[in-house]
């Protein structure tokens, strides 16, 4: 004869190892199988009792399967119970054996005894298959109105497994929803509650037929809260009348009142008094005022009611128990877009819990954070973050750089302080930095020419102060290859109004310390690759240093690293004399993707010329003297500028049109023309086209500029200008500028570069000209023509006449 089920307990707990064990529950296995071969009736409910427990350790119990069916049909309750306690816990529903045992709940739910009506009831609302729901189903609805609350109750919930596993019989249980939610007791109404909720989740078209059962519910929330209900004793838990009831109910009416105005008015009142009548002091009552607030913010509620939850919420960020502090700000996270106005009286309190010592709710706290900047505040929400930055913990630091980033981006006031603030976050949290803000970064700061020298400039000092930071370094260096002509030129000014001096050395050397002491680990490689397209940049832009460039390319020719060893053998063969003439080009600056730049492309770029010193002024501020000749140049003309990807040189005084406060014409950019065109198949010439000699519209200095005019079959002129340098070293920060009459419109494309070779023509720019005079009054042009020679900005003005008749 086996043992008890307390013996097996009591020696499987003794077994000192797993193999013990296994040899215990495997001798009690062989036992109770000669039992059941046996068909020991006496003992057969203990048996079952016993593979339970195995059961539950994880063992094999499926021979027992059959032992449970008959156990229920047993006219003994404590075997019956046994026999079901086994079907639901050794049988799911797709067993095959679970058909047998249909007959046997039907009977049980027809049997005078209750508990036994409950023991069928439980087992098909567990296991019951789409088979045994359909078959019995009928019954159930019977027994929902059954005047045993206890019976109503088991079948209610019983009937929500019938409503999820038979599709067409789910509105089978609608007439008898009305009863349950009316009925005084407890456990029916919440029973009643759960299969109106399972309804609507399986059929939300159910939501208008019920809605009218809204008064019913609110009125059975309302006395539950009213302290005299009469039998709030019997369901009182920490002071709260039946809190389950309660957080049932408010999940319901929350499901009523979303997109409903009419349902919504039916509840206010009594969301109203559940939020200023429960307790807070006990999870009990914050349970319930959880439940409230998520139905408050859900439904269509009026300003007064949503302020009172998030104020409840508020103070849920004040309490001590990190439970609560956490679902608060999960719920705010949710909430959030509501109501931005209250949600910012508790910013204070939100941006405290980012020094909370539990990980998970700073991080949370961070993004509610993070939901609360917008543009009003994104300069205080900014401060309050770097502060944080300043002491957050490592394991915390990536993803608050990662909020910051994305908050600038998205909320910038302007460029400038979009790039002030990404600076101090690099030099705050550098080696947190992802990779995509570093990006992100550059583009924005190479889509910014009038910031170009102010960045630049901040960056080097700052990389002087340190070279810890990995994203500072990686910026920086990517800042001053591209643009360390704006650092050496001498035109910037300090916060002091003194010229800032940097010497080509100056940047040489900042650039060995980067290399002496680069970042560990494995981003050392990366950062020497950005050092060595730095360095062959700054050929053009520190000619004085070409020999020292060659000297500390040269460390890396010989690396391990394949990447670094190819980049520093092909830039030292660029430094050769045979790449002399086409040099300056190959090294101009990076275009800059249009649609990448990010959220600032349309940002103000901010107070940039504080730090230039123009060609025309001291104090900081653009002249209007020589560029008012320009205006001026035949009777008021219409100016237009090429829409540059490449900065001005210093001595521009900035963009064209921006120190004229003259506004560009909303007009298309012109074709790009070539030389050659499309050639006519008889004539030789290109198809419905006239070309023009090629005239010479400016020469000075070395500096030859070549129009070929040509005017289309549609009337306009295109005119290529080509640049040629005739002197033995390079022209960079070439910028070409034109205005025409009024009566001419004018569009002009990017240049095909910056720099000028020397003894070349390889740069050209197009032109494309309407003449609203057809030709009667000829065309005219004013130009100004800026670069940078031998380290001095040169600038020219021209005007060009004698196009041919009707052009």
């Amino acid at each position: 004869m086996s043992i008890k089920l307390r013996e097996l307990i009591r020696s499987i707990r003794a077994c000192k190892t797993a193999a013990e064990e296994r040899a215990v529950v495997a001798r009690e296995c062989a036992l109770i199988r000669t039992a059941f071969k046996e068909d020991d009736n006496q003992f057969r409910h203990r048996n079952v009792a016993k593979l339970l427990f195995i059961h539950m350790m994880g063992y094999p119990t499926h021979f027992g399967q059959m032992e449970c069916l008959k156990l229920i049909a047993s006219s003994k309750f404590p075997e019956k119970r046994v026999g079901y306690l086994g079907l639901t816990q050794l049988l799911d529903e797709n067993t095959e054996v679970l058909m047998l045992v249909t007959n046997s709940i039907k009977n049980d739910m027809s049997n005078d005894n209750q508990y036994v009506n409950g023991l069928a009831l439980c087992a098909l609302g567990n296991i019951g298959s789409n088979e045994m729901c359909r078959a019995l189903a009928r019954e159930v609805e019977n027994m929902m109105a059954s005047p045993n609350p206890y019976i109503r109750k088991k079948a209610a919930l019983c009937a929500m497994r019938i409503v999820r596993k038979v599709d067409e019989i789910e509105d089978k249980f609608n007439s008898k929803i009305g009863n349950l939610l009316e009925d005084r007791n407890h456990g029916v109404l919440l029973a009643g509650c759960s299969l109106l909720t399972a309804l609507l989740e399986v059929n939300p078209s159910y939501m208008k037929e019920f809605r009218r059962y809204v008064p019913s519910l609110v009125r059975a929330l309302r006395n539950m809260v009213t302290s005299g209900y009469t039998n709030a004793a019997e369901y009182d838990i920490a002071g709260i009348t039946d809190p389950f009831l309660q957080a049932k109910i408010l999940r319901l009416l929350r499901l009523f009142g979303e997109r409903s105005a009419d349902a919504t008015d039916e509840m206010n009142d009594i969301l109203a008094q559940v939020a200023t009548n429960t307790e807070g002091t006990k999870n009990t009552g914050n349970a319930i005022l959880y439940e409230c607030v998520l139905t408050i913010m859900s439904i269509e509620a009026e300003s007064g009611l949503r302020v009172l939850g998030i104020n409840i919420l508020g103070r849920f960020l004040l309490s001590r128990d990190n439970n609560i502090r956490y679902v608060a700000l999960a719920t705010l996270q949710r909430v959030v877009n509501v109501d931005q106005q209250v949600m910012q009286r508790h910013r204070n309190t939100i941006i405290d819990c980012l020094k909370d010592a539990d990980i998970s709710i700073r991080k949370r706290a961070l993004d509610v954070t993070y939901s609360l900047v917008d543009e009003a505040n994104i300069k205080s929400m900014t401060k309050e973050l770097l502060n944080y930055l300043l002491v957050a913990e490592p394991d915390f630091k990536e993803e608050l750089c990662s909020k910051i980033c994305m908050a600038v981006e998205k909320f910038s006031p302007n460029r400038r302080w979009q790039i002030d603030t990404l600076i101090k976050v690099m030099c705050l949290g550098g080696n947190f930095v992802k990779e995509q803000q570093r990006e992100k970064f550059c583009r924005v700061v190479a889509a910014t020419p009038e910031l170009h020298s102010y960045t630049v400039i901040k960056l080097y000092f700052n990389m002087k102060e340190s070279l810890s930071q990995e994203a500072l370094v990686h910026v920086g260096v990517w800042c001053l290859g591209e643009f360390g002509d704006h650092l050496v030129s001498g035109k910037a000014v300090g916060p002091d109004s003194q010229p800032i001096h940097v010497t080509p050395g100056d940047v040489l050397d900042l650039l060995y310390d980067v290399v002496r002491k680069p970042p560990t680990g494995e981003k050392a490689p990366a950062t020497h690759c950005l050092v060595t397209a730095a360095l062959i940049k700054l050929v053009t832009r520190c000619p004085s240093e070409f020999e020292k460039i060659r000297k500390l390319l040269r460390r890396f020719d010989c690396s391990l690293h394949v990447d670094l060893q190819q980049r520093s053998c092909e830039f030292l063969e660029l430094l050769g004399s045979d790449w002399d003439s086409h040099r300056a080009g190959i090294l101009d600056r990076m275009p800059v993707p249009e649609k990448e730049i990010g959220g600032a492309e349309t940002r103000v770029v901010g107070d940039a010329s504080i730090d230039e010193v123009p060609t025309n002024t001291s104090k900081g501020k653009p002249g209007k003297s020589d560029l008012l000749d320009l205006n001026d140049l035949l009777d008021a003309p219409r100016e237009q500028q090429a829409p540059a990807n490449q900065a001005p040189p210093p001595s521009s005084g900035g963009d064209l049109l921006d120190l004229l406060d003259a506004a560009p014409a909303a007009n298309p950019p012109a074709p790009q023309a070539t030389p050659e065109g499309f050639l006519d198949i008889f004539s030789g010439t290109p198809a419905a086209s006239q070309e023009a000699p090629p005239m010479v519209a400016f020469e000075k200095n070395g500096l030859k500029v070549t129009f070929f005019p040509r005017k289309e079959a549609d009337g306009s002129v295109t005119v290529l200008a080509r640049f040629a340098n005739t002197l033995s070293v390079p022209m960079t920060n070439f910028v070409f500028e034109a205005a025409v009459p009024k009566y001419v419109t004018l569009s002009i494309q990017p240049a095909t570069g910056q720099v000028l070779p020397p003894q070349t023509d390889l740069v050209t720019q197009t032109m494309s000209c309407v003449n609203s005079t057809n030709g009667e009054k000829g065309l005219l042009m004013k130009l100004r023509i800026g670069y940078v020679c031998n380290g001095a900005p040169v600038q020219e003005m021209g005007q060009v006449g004698g196009f041919p008749p009707g052009f």
